[in-house]
């Protein structure tokens, strides 16, 4: 046995530090801003429906910006949504690792993918079998799919930039700071803390394609904010 183990082991010197990570998510108030801002430039524009659905695959299905783009390794299609035999919806996708997953889709993400593609592209509410139509393509072609993440990036930051800037106008200047330093990929972590409140973890776990429900356990209670005011009306 190796006595510096045992000393490391034993040491009362030696401290446990509580090592989780803090998940770095958009608070509800700053997701619904970003959202119904997305909106509101989308019943002006026509085009801007492309950002709203980009917004709702990142959020209602946490997909990784990754997961949206065309590779040597997937080309994500609309042709990926499918539905089963009990009529329940369903998207496949290829994530890390290059592990294929099928997540479960929502009514409201359903809706969305609706909207989408009769107002934006003109086609039918649903995907057909096996459709080819890229799942996010270029703004100005909806034949050409992206192959780069940069693009969604800057679109994604323009408006976390957007509802800053309305947050800052209300007065929720700390809000309005947490956005300007959010990427894109916080999206994703927002709606699987979102998610893992009211569905199982096992659940959440396999959509959002974590290897262990340890990974998904981190977002079980992240939200400290909501945590510190359940405590302060605790009596003694």
């Amino acid at each position: 046995m190796n006595p510096v183990n045992l000393i490391r082991q034993k040491s009362k010197f030696i401290q446990k530090q509580d090592v989780s990570s803090q998940v770095r998510r958009l608070s509800n108030n700053q997701w619904e801003t970003v959202l119904s801002l997305a909106k509101e430039k989308a019943l002006k524009n026509v085009k801007e429906e492309r950002t709203v659905f980009i917004l709702s695959c990142l959020y209602g299905m946490y997909l990784r910006i990754s997961e949206l783009i065309t590779t040597s390794r997937w080309a994500p299609t609309m042709g990926d949504f499918f539905k089963d035999s009990e009529n329940n919806w369903w998207f496949k996708t290829i994530g890390k690792g290059n592990k294929v997953r099928q997540i479960a889709v929502s009514e409201s993400m359903i809706e969305a993918l609706k909207h989408y593609r009769t107002r934006c592209l003109e086609l039918t509410p649903l995907p057909t079998l096996n459709e080819k139509t890229p799942l996010v393509a270029h703004a100005k072609n909806s034949m050409n799919p992206i192959t780069n993440t940069r693009p969604i990036r800057k679109l994604i930051q323009k408006c976390f930039d957007e509802a800053a800037n309305h947050l800052e106008t209300m007065g929720k200047i700390e809000e309005a700071n947490g956005l300007r330093v959010a990427t894109v990929h916080w999206l994703r972590h927002t709606g699987i803390s979102e998610d893992v409140k009211v569905r199982p973890r096992e659940h959440v776990r396999d959509d959002a394609g974590h290897s262990s429900s340890a990974i998904t356990d981190k977002y079980i209670d992240i939200e400290r904010r909501e945590r510190a005011q359940s405590a302060k009306n605790k009596k003694i």
